[in-house]
């Protein structure tokens, strides 16, 4: 491992679908995705999600690999030794889901944190290569945030695994830093939420929050959100893909209400 730490960034979001060519065909509508179908050596491709205008892979799609998985956006985040981590996860009050396994660009585990939320811990064969930063471009992932009824008991473990720190925000939420950049959100679990379980929400930017939702409903998404605004940050929705798998859009307002 080398001295410099490159734990805690968010590298990959997977879908685990039940259909994942319908899905694709549906972010292809909303976001321009083009599909590209990888072998891995049994039944089932896995697809990955391109962003052709920016030339660069967005995110994974494949069928969960374990019956009565319902469908969901996977957060990969990095970790400096991955073995180290899926055993500290029980330690700290999580669960493990999978073993460590190996994959073409490194090594990985999904794992479950105090409140139930699933995720991955990713050690990259090539630490550092991402961790440039840049305003996330439109049909890009810009943000993820924890919704969870256990936000206690999940800020120290996140804190304790990847060496994030937290602040305050109004309304219960609180931000995860990694040093001096915010990487992601924490957001109790609303009033009207009975039934929902804990999970990890991922926005994807656009350039018309509006635009992209009218699309989407379109397409067949469901919607959970409807386009609102956040004061001074931006404006966002909540919607299910025709699979079943949530995701939001986001548009940066850049300091304007």
């Amino acid at each position: 491992m080398s001295e410099t730490s490159h734990a805690g960034r968010f590298v990959w979001r997977e879908l685990v679908s039940p259909d994942p060519a319908a899905a694709a065909d549906f972010y292809g509508t909303l976001f321009g995705w083009s599909a590209q179908a990888v072998p891995m050596g049994q039944d089932e491709p896995y697809t990955i999600l391109n962003n052709d205008e920016l030339g660069e892979q967005v995110a994974g799609a494949m069928k969960p690999m374990m019956e009565g998985v319902p469908p969901h956006w996977l957060d990969y985040i990095t970790v400096d030794d991955v073995d180290a981590a899926h055993a500290r996860v029980a330690e700290l009050g999580g669960q493990t889901i999978t073993e460590v396994m190996d994959i073409p660009v490194g090594r990985f585990a999904v794992v479950q944190d105090p409140g139930g939320a699933v995720f991955a811990l990713f050690q990259s064969n090539t630490p550092g290569a991402s961790d440039t930063e840049r305003r996330p471009p439109a049909h890009t992932f810009c943000w993820s945030q924890l919704m969870t009824g256990a936000v206690a008991e999940s800020v120290p473990f996140y804190e304790a695994l990847f060496g994030w720190t937290s602040g305050d925000l109004p309304g219960g939420i609180k931000v995860f830093s990694r040093g001096e950049q915010a990487v992601a959100s924490v957001m109790p679990f609303p009033e009207d939420a009975e039934g929902m379980h804990p999970h990890w929400l991922q926005y994807v930017a656009v350039d018309d929050t509006d635009a992209a939702f009218a699309t989407a409903t379109e397409a067949g998404a469901s919607v959970y959100v409807e386009p609102q605004t956040m004061p001074g940050m931006g404006r966002f929705a909540v919607l299910a893909d025709p699979t079943g798998a949530a995701f939001a859009l986001w548009k940066d307002l850049g300091g304007e209400t």
